[in-house]
Formats: structure tokens, C-alpha cells, sequence
């Protein structure tokens, strides 16, 4: 590979220290050489940007590192899209800031860029899951979530539609085509727009063998309905989270997939609103997402009760 330079993007809020140490001396330890750590944080409250430096210069000793921090906190969407412009090297390569990176995930995702037959757009790749105390949760992603199902190739942008399969840390494209994406829209996460670009513009590639150690801790260890325990929270973070991203999509391509999609996603409001004909709308659609389709026509009709529980059980994995 030539000798080109790639800028790790680290996006800090309020980080436990240990964990933020590990991370650091993972990235101390990556075996390609021409890296940049960018670090910019969010407004923390917990941690100074004092003893944020000290942590940089007592763990980042093998490349150059710059710190910015925001005036005000702008999420990791703005935080994200300001380390962009923060850097000047020829690739990009996110971060956060509670996992492990083992010691040639640099090096065999830029391989994977210059040098995959798809002469993809965008690379990402699989992951081990550990868990707080850095415990092995599931040997890949794959296995820990059951619908998370990597692609390659091209003509991706209708999957990516309903449900990202890249990890935004473990995500590595050129700079200059990162720059055309910004701003980031505030409807979608980061990833998942830099993904949907990528995928309107050629091909995504990714490596299967896990290139990292991804944390996931607390209550929810799926990630799964993170955060929804009523019927009106399942509205709020499934049904209407998903009509904005849509929004967002529908401001950069005319697809027809994203016809259909606004079609089954106001079918979904209105039988949640339960407006007369809704239950024949979204049963007529369901084929644009059946899984979800299905689950939300017998799960929105419970009761209280019953709906937590079925919704608890999905968090624990057993649904």
C-alpha cells in the first residue's frame, strides 16, 4: 500500500477514564504508521479538557494527536462532522470512545479500500462484543444481534433504507468524499447517512473477521428497543425516528423504494393513531417490512402490560 495518511475521528462526551485509556493504547498499538488522532469533545461535564490532554499525552506516544473541544454540546452528529473539517489527512477512519481497537484494524480496512475488486466507496467491518468489564459478550456482531446481516456490492441503498448494517467505528473512506457529505442531517445518525451516501454512489465492502472489541453494557446488552418500555415510547424511537430518517433520505435521492417506504411508514402512524382503515393500509404493506409489520399489527394492540412484556423479552433476546 502506498504511504497515505489516515485520521482516526474521536468523538468525546463525559468518557469513563479506564475505558478511554484502553481505547487509547489500542490506537497507541495500530501497526500502520501514518495516522492523526483528531480528538474533539462534546461539551463534557465530567471530565476536564485538562485531564483529557494529560490522557493523550500519557497514552497517544506513536503519532501526532490534535484536541478541540465544542462550546456548547452538538451531539455526536455535529461533534462527528466538525472533526471532518478538523482534519487534512487522505482517509477517515471514526472512533469511539469505549471500545478496543485490535492492532491492524487501520491496516487491513485501508487494504480492504485500495484493494477490494469492488473498488468500494466506503469499508467497514465485523467486531467482537464485550461487555463493561471487557468480557466477550458474542464472538462477532452477527451473532450477537440476529438481524444484523452484513453486504457488499453495489445497489445497496434500498436495504439501508430500514436498517444499517455498518458500525460507524469501524467505518474507513477517503476524506474529500466525506467533506461532500457534510452537514450531517440531524434526522439521521451519522452512520447510518454516511452509509446511505456511500451505497447511492458504488459499492460497500466489508472484512467479516472482527477488527475490534464493541462494548455494549447496561440494561439493554441487545441494544435492541433501547429505551422503549411503553407503547407511546415505541412510537416516538420506532415509527416516527424512522419517518424523519426518511425525510432525511428523501432530500438526497428519488428512489422508488423510497416511495413505498413513505407509503408503509404512514400506514404505521395511522394505526398507531388507529384511524379508520389503518390495520388494511399496513396489512396491505406488509411485505415492505414484514417482520416489523407483523409485530407492530399484534404488539400495538395489547394491553399495557402484556405490550411491556413482549417488549422486555425482545430486549433480553428472547424474542
Amino acid at each position: 500500500m502506498e504511504n497515505r495518511s489516515v485520521a482516526i475521528l474521536l468523538a468525546t462526551y463525559n468518557p469513563p477514564e479506564k475505558w478511554l485509556c484502553e481505547l487509547l493504547d489500542s490506537l497507541n498499538a495500530q501497526s500502520y504508521p501514518y495516522l492523526h488522532l483528531y480528538v474533539r469533545d462534546d461539551a463534557s461535564t465530567t471530565l476536564s479538557l485538562a485531564r483529557l490532554e494529560e490522557l493523550l499525552h500519557m497514552h497517544i506516544t506513536r503519532f501526532p494527536y490534535t484536541l478541540h473541544q465544542n462550546e456548547r454540546n452538538l451531539g455526536s452528529n455535529g461533534t462527528f462532522a466538525a472533526l471532518v473539517t478538523d482534519c487534512c489527512e487522505d482517509f477517515v477512519a471514526y472512533c469511539d470512545q469505549d471500545d478496543i481497537w485490535l492492532p491492524e484494524k487501520v491496516e487491513n480496512t485501508l487494504r480492504l479500500l485500495k484493494e477490494s475488486p469492488l473498488s468500494p466507496v466506503m469499508v467497514c467491518t465485523n467486531v467482537r462484543v464485550i461487555d463493561g468489564e471487557g468480557n466477550e459478550i458474542a464472538p462477532t456482531i452477527t451473532t450477537h444481534r440476529r438481524r444484523h446481516v452484513f453486504l457488499r456490492g453495489t445497489g445497496l441503498t434500498p436495504t439501508l433504507i430500514y436498517r444499517n448494517f455498518s458500525l460507524g467505528c469501524t467505518m474507513l473512506m477517503e476524506r474529500a468524499r466525506l467533506l461532500t457529505y457534510l452537514p450531517f442531517p440531524k434526522e439521521v445518525v451519522h452512520d447510518h447517512y454516511i452509509a446511505f451516501r456511500a451505497s447511492t454512489e458504488g459499492a460497500i465492502d466489508y472484512l467479516d473477521e472482527p477488527q475490534m472489541l464493541y462494548r455494549v453494557y447496561g440494561r439493554n446488552q441487545t441494544e435492541v428497543m433501547a429505551g422503549v418500555t411503553t407503547k407511546e415510547d415505541y412510537f416516538n424511537r420506532r415509527i416516527q425516528r424512522f419517518a424523519a430518517r426518511l425525510d432525511g433520505f428523501c432530500a438526497l435521492t428519488d428512489i422508488p423504494e423510497l416511495e413505498r417506504a413513505k407509503e408503509w411508514s404512514d400506514a404505521r402512524i395511522a394505526f398507531f393513531k388507529r384511524e379508520n382503515g389503518s390495520l388494511r393500509r399496513l396489512w396491505h404493506l406488509r411485505d415492505v417490512d414484514k417482520k416489523n409489520t407483523l409485530f407492530e399489527l399484534f404488539v400495538l394492540r395489547l394491553p399495557k402490560p402484556l405490550f411491556s412484556f413482549m417488549i422486555r423479552l425482545v430486549q433480553k433476546g428472547i424474542l
